[in-house]
């Protein structure tokens, strides 16, 4: 039985910006397909929050998650859920996933701390509070320890490698495959021995890029995906762009590049909000090989200056570098230009609108660096909008890539105030943005402007708009307090550090009072035993002073404390109370009584001079140790000095409105790297799934796909469209069973295994046998397990029966003929015996007595095909015979004509037996109908290629 739920971006009413996860339940596996939030300022104007009640009630009865991607709508709840809500089942990822996802938490949690406050709740304060089912209210922001902590826990996987799940999930085979979409982008296969195959394929991409290549890597079979991905029992796909049509990406790029060159020079910039990670290499480095490109000394008589390209490419992000640094550890997990030995290097002009010239060159020996296509030598790196404006006056023409791509927090809304302001400026948007947001908005406002059949999704490329009218702003920030505000603060930070130094005092006070007799008379001791000067070198003289001063508590002012002690009877000043339990009196301690403790020696009457080992110890370290050494030590010294944070100044968060008068411009090119419409139904198409469950789409959308999907020959007719925390159920209950293989079949079966969708197959004939004290029953050859009456009394043994072992069963052999047994006694013992009166025969009795059962006396074919005859492949591999091909065109629905006869021309007469016709008939059928001859035997044998063919045993 399979289960799947849409907790969030269903296929039936639900935003494209929506956060992505499902959950699966397979053979009573619970199992997260991804674990998205939206963003932090959209998450905290929502008021429904029952995505996030589902997840914290789910999270600690999951046994599986799986990310896919590592874009914040896939994963970014995921940290919070696992250090605070109980998330504590296995999570597999890819390498590269669990890298940038870090990256882009990380990014997403400092920038927002760093301007909005964060309500922090412990892991067991909200534990707690989570079992009063407190209600929830977002954003979920974790800590960056619990970012690091939740990423650490993740295990990583590699494409292409099946593995076999633990535990209770050891019966499931996990195998991930390239999607294509982000750098470690994920589609994941999971195999059920009952429930058969499910693909896991949301944020797929066919087409290859500068730095990934397409989905499942592709040259693998007729239509181009590995053969581990095709007809699935289960595929889950997103259809929300099914209605998109990407202009061709060299034309986005070609237009992005545009618009780049003509604002820097005519000395305006640009603001490109853009993804912490998985998006951003893609545009880094084409960006920077254009840079390159415009720095080039050979290209310089085409430029309208002689000055080198004076335009500073800028990257403001906290883990920018950080992001590189994993990039360029993940190398082999690329495609493109970057994995390739320098690829296809663009040397033409692309946004002169000229040809480019294509030159193969090694990528390391052409820019000058081992990382070849990831130097990013052009690229600047600055962690907050002001080291970006200490280097580079606002006024400066420079590209700025800032990071979030919402721009509803951190550098990218910053410098939009400070940018859209300024007339002949441009922002350049590269996707639609979260609903809610400000990217959104300013994405709506560029769409307005634009032409019906220039509008994001026609085929086309926009043009530029502006922003016109003013534009109300809220701006989050955390400054410093000065002045009265800072006096009030350390005033309140002051008082608190006195209470809770008296109350800190009141608990060591209560502590001296119960350990007031210890104390003194180990004080007493030891100031008689140790000398001052003694005491004085080794650090030990302070010690005793202390412990003398605190080994009576309770001495009154003026008295000697060394002369004082406690009484259980009631002495003025000197009386010690005794902590009892509630309504008891109180008790004091009776008999005073100090012991003198002698010097301290050695077993052999010598005193103990601690001081002097001391002394000695710190002189043979410090002569032990060469200078060497002493230096690493002072190094290490200074390094951990460096190291420690300084202490953050008070500071305030602040809310302001900005009313900002937008005189830059906008343009938007889609750069998600994602799948259009006619490249998702040529996916399903292709990969011939036998069941289809749509996700994350709008309803309109999705209507459109399933009716075009229905009415597509080939295509599966199931197919289910669930709405958000709807179950879609698939399948039945499978009661599955474990059978061992005897040694007397196993042996013959060695070449008899034919390879079908994945799977081993053979075709067997067999009993089942059951051995004495186990509960796994064993398959035998028919001849070593003969049928028995019911009634073992009937079977009159002339000799004593030896048991021997035979086929994993206990059996006794008998010389004793064969009862004759009519048909009518057979039927109704519902056991079929073989009599032959005549001979002496042998008859094998069980030592225990079986429930007796009926054995069909059939026999099994020689050979058997399997499988499922495509006429697309068919047509292809016949095109592909050698050494002569074989022609074949569609004459209808599920009937393809294949042979040379197909080319006579019509005033001639076609050959006999020149044409052959292969036809699908019902659910299994297909038949052949041609005159036998060489053609239709070649026909017969590329129709059986495309089926498994399983022998007998």
């Amino acid at each position: 039985m399979i289960t799947l739920t849409p907790l969030s971006s269903s296929a039936a009413a639900s935003s494209s910006s929506e956060p992505i996860c499902y959950l699966l339940e397979l053979d009573e596996a619970r199992i997260l397909l991804d674990l998205g939030q939206r963003d932090y300022r959209a998450s905290s104007l929502q008021s429904n929050w029952e995505y996030e009640e589902k997840v914290r009630e789910l999270a600690p009865t999951l046994s599986l998650v799986l990310l896919s991607h590592s874009p914040a709508t896939y994963l970014s709840l995921y940290p919070y859920a696992r250090a605070r809500w109980g998330l504590t089942c296995p999570v597999y990822a890819t390498q590269p996933t669990v890298e940038m996802g870090r990256v882009v938490c990380l990014a997403e949690v400092e920038s927002w701390r760093a301007e909005c406050p964060v309500d922090e709740e412990t892991g067991a304060e909200s534990s707690k509070l989570d079992k009063g089912k407190r209600p929830l209210r977002g954003p979920f922001v974790p800590t960056v320890e619990e970012v690091h902590e939740a990423f650490d826990w993740i295990k990583a996987i590699r494409y292409n490698q099946p593995l076999h799940l633990g535990g209770d999930l050891s019966h499931l085979l996990l195998t991930p495959f390239p999607s294509g979409y982000t750098l470690g982008g994920t589609l994941f296969k999971i195999r059920s021995p009952t429930s058969g195959t499910i693909l896991y394929a949301v944020g797929i991409n066919h087409t290859s890029e500068r730095h990934l290549d397409g989905m499942v890597g592709g040259h693998n079979g007729p239509t181009g995906y590995a053969e581990g991905v095709l007809r699935p029992d289960l595929l889950i796909v997103e259809g929300g762009r099914s209605e998109v049509i990407n202009p061709k990406r060299r034309e986005r790029e070609t237009a992005l590049l545009d618009v780049v060159t003509s604002t820097l020079e005519s000395n305006h910039s640009v603001l490109l909000p853009c993804d912490p990670s998985p998006r951003l290499l893609e545009l880094l480095i084409l960006l920077d090989q254009h840079w390159t490109f415009k720095l080039n000394p050979a290209n310089k008589r085409r430029q309208a200056s002689h000055d080198p390209w004076p335009y500073p490419l800028c990257l403001v992000s906290r883990t920018g570098q950080d992001m590189v640094s994993f990039a360029r550890s993940l190398i082999e997990w690329m495609g493109g230009v970057v994995k390739e030995s320098g690829g296809e290097e663009v040397v033409g002009d692309l946004a002169g609108g000229q040809k480019g010239r294509r030159k193969r060159r090694n990528a390391g020996a052409a820019l000058g660096s081992e990382y070849g296509a990831l130097d990013f030598r052009h690229v600047q790196f600055f962690l907050t909008p002001s080291d970006l404006l200490q280097a580079y006056p606002l006024m400066r023409p420079k590209l700025v890539l800032a990071v979030p791509p919402s721009m509803s927090h951190g550098p990218s809304r910053f410098l939009f105030t400070t940018m859209a302001s300024t007339e002949g400026n441009v922002v350049l948007l590269t996707s639609p943005g979260e609903d809610t947001t400000l990217a959104r908005e300013l994405y709506q406002r560029w769409e307005k402007e634009q032409e019906e059949s220039a509008k994001w999704g026609k085929g086309k490329i926009g043009k530029l708009g502006g922003m016109k009218g003013s534009l109300q702003i809220e701006m989050d920030s955390k400054v410093p307090l000065v002045g009265s505000e800072l006096e009030a603060h350390l005033e309140s930070e002051r008082l608190a550090k006195e209470r809770e130094a008296a109350h800190q005092a009141a608990l060591d006070r209560s502590k001296r009072m119960l350990e007031a007799d210890d104390l003194e008379s180990d004080s007493e001791s030891e100031g008689s035993d140790i000398g001052e000067d003694e005491a004085a070198a080794d650090g030990i003289l302070g010690a005793v002073t202390k412990r003398r001063q605190d080994a009576n508590a309770f001495a009154g002012d003026g008295e000697d404390v060394n002369r004082t002690m406690s009484f259980d009877i009631y002495v003025k000043g000197q009386q010690m109370r005794v902590y009892n339990r509630p309504g008891e009196m109180t008790r004091f301690r009776m008999f005073p009584f100090l012991e003198r403790r002698g010097r301290k020696i050695d077993a052999y009457g010598e005193g103990l001079d601690i001081g002097q080992w001391v002394r000695k110890g710190r002189e043979i370290e410090e002569e032990g140790e060469t200078e060497e050494v002493r230096e690493k030590k002072r190094l290490k010294e200074e390094e951990e000095e460096k190291q420690k944070v300084q202490p953050e100044p008070p500071s305030k968060y602040i809310s302001e409105q900005l009313s900002l008068d937008l005189r830059a411009s906008l343009f938007f090119v889609d750069m998600e790297g994602l799948h259009d419409g006619q490249s998702i139904k040529t996916i399903i198409s292709d990969l011939q799934p036998r069941k289809l469950i749509l996700v994350r789409s709008e309803q309109i959308i999705t209507s459109s796909l399933v009716k075009y999907l229905n009415a597509t020959s080939g295509v599966t007719k199931d197919i289910y469209v669930p709405a958000t925390e709807e179950q879609v159920k698939i399948g039945e209950h499978v009661q599955s069973y474990s059978i061992t293989l005897g040694d007397s079949i196993s042996a013959g079966l060695t070449k008899k295994w034919s390879k079908f969708e994945g799977y081993e197959v053979a075709m067997i004939d067999g009993k089942i046998a059951f051995a004495p004290g186990s509960t796994v029953p064993v398959l035998e050859a028919s001849e070593l397990v003969k049928p028995l009456p019911i009634e073992d009394e009937q079977i009159e043994k002339k000799v004593e029966p030896k048991p021997i072992q035979e086929g994993g069963v206990d059996v006794e052999m008998t010389s004793e003929p064969a009862k004759e047994v009519s048909e009518e006694t057979a039927q109704d013992n519902a056991v079929q015996v073989k009599a032959e009166p005549e001979e002496e025969a042998t008859e094998i009795v069980p030592a225990q007595k079986r429930i007796p059962y009926i054995l069909p006396q059939s026999s099994i074919p020689s050979s058997l095909y399997i499988g499922t005859l495509r006429l697309t492949s068919l047509k292809s591999n016949l095109t592909k015979l050698k050494p002569t091909s074989i022609p074949s065109e569609f004459a209808g629905e599920g009937t393809l004509l294949c042979g040379p006869g197909l080319l006579t021309p019509p005033d001639q007469q076609v050959k006999s037996g020149s044409v052959v016709l292969v036809k699908k008939i019902g659910e299994n059928g297909i038949v052949l109908e041609g005159t036998i001859g060489r053609v239709y035997d070649q026909v017969l044998r590329a129709v059986k290629d495309e089926l498994a063919r399983v022998n007998s045993s």
